[in-house]
């Protein structure tokens, strides 16, 4: 892991951890131009993404988060964002009570257990696709540019040609296995779960938010796919994401 910061640390931290293919500084492009007031953005690039090395684990991955934030005396944090991979982390920040997390916004998440069939696909297709770019070279993925536009395929094509087969097999595990327990009303009401109705992983997480986590605030973006809405409407995501989170002109 490589942490990006942006920013005065004297404004409200906001953690952006972003999904596969995606670096931390892409992220932060991305969206916080849209966030209405200043804060103090953290924006890691995760294990095979950006100037990380590796990626070994999404308890490695937090682990170096953790050293990071501990050594930097951060323990309140107004707003962690994950999307796909990215939320395999921010699960685990906002589970861990030695931090004070104002609100989470997770995008994209399989909240299951041992998701194998998940693992197993994940793992046939993004190998499948890596051996087609290392021999075609496209600037931007046909099959990313169906699902999220040119600009933002492009983006993630050439965060793929980076990615190593054996970072695949480890970030397609972290994205499949999580450790879930009944959330407490308070941890409840400060998490957002948000899915396109065409993502795959929304059917792991249907049977499961029901019963760790049924008064979270759910969202399910009509006609999306994976991270989908993110994309396309990154503006309205990004203000929608700050009113719940509690941005001063809407708190």
């Amino acid at each position: 892991m490589f942490v990006h910061e942006y920013g005065s640390p004297e404004d409200p931290a906001v953690i952006l951890l972003a999904p596969m293919m995606v670096s931390g500084s892409d992220l932060y492009e991305l969206m916080a131009p849209h966030f209405e007031e200043s804060y103090y953005f953290i924006a890691p690039d995760q294990g095979g993404h950006g100037k990380a090395g590796d990626y070994l684990s999404a308890d490695d991955e937090y682990r170096q988060l953790k050293t990071w934030l501990t050594y930097k005396g951060i323990r309140k944090i107004a707003l962690v964002y994950g999307a796909s991979l990215g939320v395999a982390v921010g699960w685990r920040l906002f589970m861990d009570p030695e931090f004070e997390i104002g609100y989470a916004w997770f995008d994209g998440v399989a909240l299951c257990r041992n998701a194998r069939f998940a693992e197993w696909f994940m793992k046939k297709m993004f190998r499948s696709r890596k051996k087609k770019l290392a021999k075609t070279h496209v600037e931007a993925s046909p099959s990313l540019v169906k699902m999220y536009g040119y600009d933002f395929a492009k983006m993630m094509t050439r965060n793929f040609e980076r990615i190593t087969i054996w970072d695949i097999d480890n970030i397609c595990r972290a994205c499949c296995h999580y450790d879930l327990r009944e959330l407490t009303q308070d941890e409840q009401r400060r998490l957002h779960l948000d899915f396109g109705e065409k993502d795959f992983d929304l059917k792991y997480s249907r049977k499961t938010i029901p019963v760790y986590m049924p008064k979270a605030q759910l969202k399910i973006r009509k006609g999306y796919a994976h991270c989908g809405y993110m994309a396309a409407h990154t503006k309205e995501y990004v203000k929608e994401m700050e009113r719940a989170a509690g941005g001063k002109r809407n708190g």
